[in-house]
């Protein structure tokens, strides 16, 4: 009778199935989990003692007393181990000379070869029902980080990187083939899952935005960007690309295919009453810059634009809650002391553009000047500085 074949899986969890009975060994302590792991992943060879020593106690091995503790973790490690089969831990550990293995004879299936293996084969297939086939079963094996339990830990680190980035390349290989058969529930779930571990991804918020919009979820997909697009400043000062831009947009325009009446028209673009400049988003200010612009071009106008950066003291980096609590401070001050012909945006995470029309050179810089000395009046303990720079808006 053939022996029969264990299940071993890693990712999203560490647990080791025969037949009907399995172990969950990442429900065991760590130095356990890091031994069993150890052993399966290097099972077509004796691993020593001492290797397996420097593997858990690492600046410690050198220490007598971590041998008597090796032996007390491999002797859990078979007691584990017997809950699959009665002396299945000796069966599966054995003891070689100055070390022990795996026992390499017995059969054992690992999701993470079984998915590196899958990605490996992708490589050179060219027919695209069978990269998608491929690419979808590589895809299921990945249920979350390579042994998470040992998150911490460098051994296991470096896999962990390597297996999600081939994981986020094959997911954005397989997405577009999902699109190109108009699986749009498959890609909505894959391109959300994919997302949700890589957040600051553009070509997998792309990919989201366009599976909702053909599921006609076209509201979520509005929130998908609006939550990127706060994110991507806040981690890394930088707003999303036009092209994203302009999918947000067209996510918007159709957001109602209802015609609408022309009462209703205009309640919908008459302004509620309120005091100060108008704040609003980038991709909007950039439209009121336009137009502005145009005005300014026909009539003669003048037009500027102001940018206020917030920096630590001495140019240094503030900190991101400290940078949050600034950021939300000046935008209220801004609110104030601008005019209500006058509009600001946030523009990277630590800066805000104001659209000062019908104003020259000198008295920008004196908006500029009272907002900076307004901000340090109401906030002087606070840790920022601004900095402020005054240019013309090109009219031409």
């Amino acid at each position: 009778m053939e022996p029969v074949t264990m299940q071993v899986n890693m990712l999203g969890g560490f647990s080791i199935r025969r037949e009907d009975s399995e172990v969950t060994v990442s429900a065991r302590s760590r130095k356990l989990c890091l031994l069993l792991a150890c052993l399966i992943r290097e099972r077509d060879r004796t691993v020593s003692y001492r290797e397996l020593s420097d593997l858990l106690w690492e600046d410690q091995s050198s220490d007598p007393s971590t041998f008597n503790s090796l032996k007390a973790i491999l002797h859990r490690a078979r007691n584990l181990l017997d809950e699959l089969w009665p002396e299945g831990g000796r069966a599966l550990i054995l003891s070689r000379e100055g070390g022990c293995q795996w026992d390499p004879d017995l059969p054992l299936t690992v999701d993470v070869e079984e998915f590196l293996g899958l990605c490996h084969t992708l490589r050179g297939v060219q027919d695209e029902d069978r990269r998608l086939a491929l690419g979808l079963q590589a895809l299921a094996l990945y249920r979350g980080d390579y042994l998470p339990a040992l998150a911490q830990h460098p051994w296991a680190a470096s896999q962990r990187e390597t297996l999600l980035r081939l994981y986020l390349d094959t997911a954005l290989d397989t997405l577009p083939l999902l699109a190109g058969q108009e699986r749009w529930q498959e890609a909505a779930e894959l391109s959300g899952t994919a997302f949700a571990l890589e957040p600051c991804q553009e070509e997998l918020c792309r990919a989201h935005m366009d599976a909702l919009f053909h599921l006609n979820r076209r509201q979520e997909a509005a929130q998908v960007y609006e939550d990127f697009q706060e994110r991507l400043l806040a981690c890394r000062g930088t707003l999303p690309s036009d092209g994203l831009r302009e999918l947000y947009r067209r996510v918007q325009r159709s957001s109602s295919s209802r015609s609408i009446s022309p009462v209703v028209l205009l309640e919908r673009l008459q302004e509620l009453p309120q005091p100060g400049a108008l704040i609003c988003e980038f991709d909007f200010f950039r439209i009121i810059c336009h137009s502005t612009a145009r005005a300014a071009g026909r009539s003669g106008g003048l037009v500027h634009i102001g940018l206020l950066s917030v920096i630590g003291e001495g140019d240094s980096t503030l900190s991101q809650s400290s940078l949050k609590r600034v950021m939300d401070n000046l935008g209220d001050i801004i609110l104030v002391h601008l005019r209500r012909g006058d509009a600001a945006a946030r523009c990277s995470s630590s800066q805000y553009v104001l659209l000062l029309p019908q104003a020259s050179y000198e008295n920008s810089r004196m908006v500029c000047t009272r907002i900076t000395r307004a901000f340090a009046r109401q906030y002087p303990h606070s840790p920022a500085q601004l900095r402020v720079s005054v240019q013309p808006l090109p009219t031409s």
